[in-house]
């Protein structure tokens, strides 16, 4: 019997092995023709430049700005996670709490599984005193994040930090 169990183990290790291997192998047949533009993916490298310039203008403290590009973003695309978690990132920094926990959540809604989101909507609600929902982010980040993420552990640390000073 146990000769049996270890040979069920090792066949179903080498059926795993066998279908990794295939499901990452290139399909041969299909032909790449660089004539024919990716539309998508030139919309992601506009989105993505755009989130740069976004950020660049809230590292200088130019909120206005930012929220008009990251406004637009979403105007083309009201489905750009990253804008409304940016959108919200600046509210929370002009302490507009309110505005800001709306656009996270709408980040989270479109992509439950948006990490700097839930890194953020935590920050909120610890800034307004909600450390219950900030642990309930915590404990999401520590589910997304399995071998550990930058920002779990800053999150980690700020709810201790925030334990600590409000005992």
């Amino acid at each position: 019997m146990k000769m049996f169990k270890i040979f069920l183990y090792n066949l179903l290790f080498f059926i795993l092995l066998i279908s990794i291997v295939l499901g990452n192998r290139e399909d041969t047949n299909v032909t790449n023709d660089g004539d024919i533009p990716d539309i998508e993916e030139n919309n992601n490298v506009s989105e993505k430049n755009s989130t740069e310039e976004a950020w660049k203008f809230i590292e200088e403290g130019e909120y206005e700005s930012s929220k008009d590009i990251l406004k637009e973003l979403i105007n083309k695309n009201n489905e750009n996670t990253e804008a409304w978690n940016l959108l919200g990132y600046i509210e929370r920094q002009i302490q507009n709490f309110n505005k800001s926990l709306k656009y996270y959540n709408k980040a989270l809604l479109l992509n439950p599984d948006y990490i700097p989101a839930h890194h953020y909507i935590a920050i909120t609600y610890l800034e307004i005193g909600n450390l219950e929902r900030a642990k309930h982010h915590l404990d999401k980040l520590d589910l997304l994040c399995l071998f550990g993420c930058e920002e779990f552990y800053n999150l980690e640390d700020a709810i201790a930090m925030y334990e600590k000073n409000n005992g």
